[in-house]
């Protein structure tokens, strides 16, 4: 892995403090008011188009007490985006219900209730569900489409010609067709003069009945800001705009959803210490698991239940749900291996069993392994339909889309969905062959942003931590490489034995996620290494000592030996 210190945005003077260090490196002009913004940073929400017209029309449906669906899209952000406005609903009216589709049926109302081109021998409980979706759509007056949909136009066409039921769809995602059918508020659409166009669903929602509420005037909407937090930090909106910095951190700071609270508490996450970590690596993963592994109700209960005692039954479940998620998941991976090519400049894995909940993760876990572009999908109809993963910042979806044939690459340079027809495989191969440059032999690179001792460790970590609290798209980690670690003993840890942690005798420690036992095999007592990776204070409670535990800690990168 190659050590690269990043190029100061604005060179920093001697006598600066760590903050100011920090921020001209990464070219922050305020950093006062990046790590503590202020309500200043919300953006007017009637300069989103539509939003007033949609804000009074679902006005209208409370006051004529019209039957209201909304629906539910199975990720961490349509689950918290739809929650918030079924509960804000339910303060004015009873006459409301919800619809949701699986993950492994995809996204969007199209694949809520279409029929056609399933089998009813193989998809019976699809059949059932959409035609019990269909119904209630149906029945009702208004359909509140949330986080997806804005390209489903032929189905919003049928829904309101065909079922004569009004339509809104509060969105955020890239708009590729017109839909006259329905009231669109999306900041991606043309004419739009919201500012903040890295708002997620959620974010769309709650400005939504901000409006509504200025007409009703009874709810407190930042009653559900906890929410807002976890669909804007979960669907990896850019943390640069303060706009959401600030309302991801009023959410860590105004966690009351039950389900939400249950779900940290059962990950020992500190609650009065949050960083958007504990979205990250606690709540998400148990909402999008139970939505990879088709059970995306179990999800939708937890958010909208009450009773801790419930919510904690529920929290089970979906631990033990996530939890085989996580064996599956390694069970494909490992099925996947045995029928991969590593000669290949991309490694195309097909199998008719491929999942779309687990294509994603899967080819993101290849990559990373075989250090190269992944494409992992299942042929069905004459079509391979899929995920892709880059490798290095690679621009892999703008690569795809240049290939001379009918391919649809969508969502990210790095991360995306693909369908190509099964015949143009073959054509496929051979373009990737003779165009893509080799990645084999470039090395990952990390970029740190400081270069310290491990004598200096103490006086930066809670420093550190303050830039830390909140990362992610648009500002990464703060990243140091500390020289001159003595090594005590390395092991490996956690219930799948997938972590190492490297004690050392400099009051500090070192770890490492995600590998094996044969991890810094070959570090002994006395070792002398430098390290990259993130520093941060790991603090517990020691319960045999009554006492909080607070200990320097390095999560690696990359290690070398001095």
């Amino acid at each position: 892995m190659n050590w690269i210190q990043r190029e100061p945005a604005r060179k920093p003077n001697n006598d600066d403090s760590i903050l100011e260090r920090i921020a001209k490196i990464r070219g922050i002009e305020d950093y006062q008011k990046f790590l503590n913004p202020t309500e200043e940073e919300l953006h007017d929400p009637y300069s989103m188009k539509n939003i007033q017209d949609a804000s009074n029309r679902i006005i209208k449906a409370i006051d004529k007490n019209e039957r209201i669906i909304v629906s539910y899209d199975p990720d961490a952000d349509g689950l918290t985006a739809t929650t918030i406005m079924l509960r804000y609903l339910k303060n004015y009216t009873d006459n409301v219900d919800y619809i949701y589709g699986e993950r492994s049926d995809g996204h969007g109302i199209t694949e809520m209730i279409k029929i056609s081109n399933l089998s009813p021998s193989k998809d019976a409980d699809r059949i059932e569900h959409n035609k019990s979706n269909t119904d209630k759509i149906r029945n009702a007056d208004l359909l509140i489409l949330i986080d997806s949909s804005s390209n489903d136009v032929e189905t919003c066409k049928f829904i309101r010609e065909k079922l004569n039921t009004d339509i809104i769809i509060l969105d955020h995602h890239a708009i590729e067709s017109k839909n006259p059918y329905a009231l669109l508020v999306n900041p991606q659409q043309d004419e739009c003069e919201y500012p903040n166009k890295y708002l997620s669903g959620a974010g769309v929602v709650f400005k939504t009945i901000q409006v509504m509420e200025d007409t009703l005037n009874q709810v407190d909407v930042w009653q559900y800001i906890d929410l807002v937090a976890v669909g804007l930090y979960a669907d990896v909106m850019r943390l640069d705009i303060l706009e959401n910095r600030y309302l991801i951190m009023q959410g860590l700071r105004n966690m009351k959803n039950t389900g939400l609270v249950r779900i940290l508490k059962g990950g020992k996450v500190n609650m009065y210490k949050m960083k958007g970590d504990a979205i990250g690596f606690t709540i998400a993963p148990m909402l999008n698991g139970a939505a990879r592994m088709d059970n995306i109700k179990l999800a939708i209960d937890i958010l909208l239940e009450d009773d801790d005692k419930v919510c904690k039954k529920i929290r089970l479940q979906m631990h033990k749900l996530n939890k085989y998620r996580k064996e599956k998941q390694k069970e494909i991976t490992d099925q996947y291996k045995k029928n991969i090519d590593d000669t290949k400049k991309v490694l195309i894995v097909t199998d008719e069993q491929s999942s779309k909940g687990f294509n994603g993760i899967v080819a993101q876990q290849l990559s990373e392994e075989y250090k190269r572009p992944v494409i992992v999908g299942r042929i069905h109809n004459g079509k391979l339909s899929g995920s892709f993963r880059s490798y290095n910042g690679f621009k892999f979806k703008r690569f795809l889309n240049q290939f001379d044939g009918e391919l649809d690459a969508l969502g990210h340079e790095g991360a995306g969905g693909i369908e190509i027809s099964q015949d143009l495989l073959p054509d496929l191969e051979k373009y990737i062959e003779r165009h893509m440059p080799s990645l084999e032999d470039v090395k990952p690179t990390v970029y740190y942003d400081l270069d310290i001792s491990v004598d200096e460790v103490g006086q930066y970590v809670k420093e550190l931590d303050k830039f830390n609290l909140l990362t992610g798209n648009g500002f990464p980690k703060v990243i140091v490489r500390v020289n001159g670690i003595s090594v005590e003993e390395p092991s490996c840890i956690g219930e799948t034995k997938e972590t190492v942690k490297i004690g050392t005798l400099n009051d500090m420690e070192l770890i490492k996620f995600r590998v094996n036992e044969e991890y810094a095999s070959e570090l002994s007592y006395f070792d002398m290494i430098d390290v990259v990776g993130q520093l941060t204070m790991n603090e517990w409670f020691n319960f045999a000592t009554r006492k909080l535990v607070a200990v320097p800690q390095v999560i690696l990168h990359d290690y070398v030996k001095s």
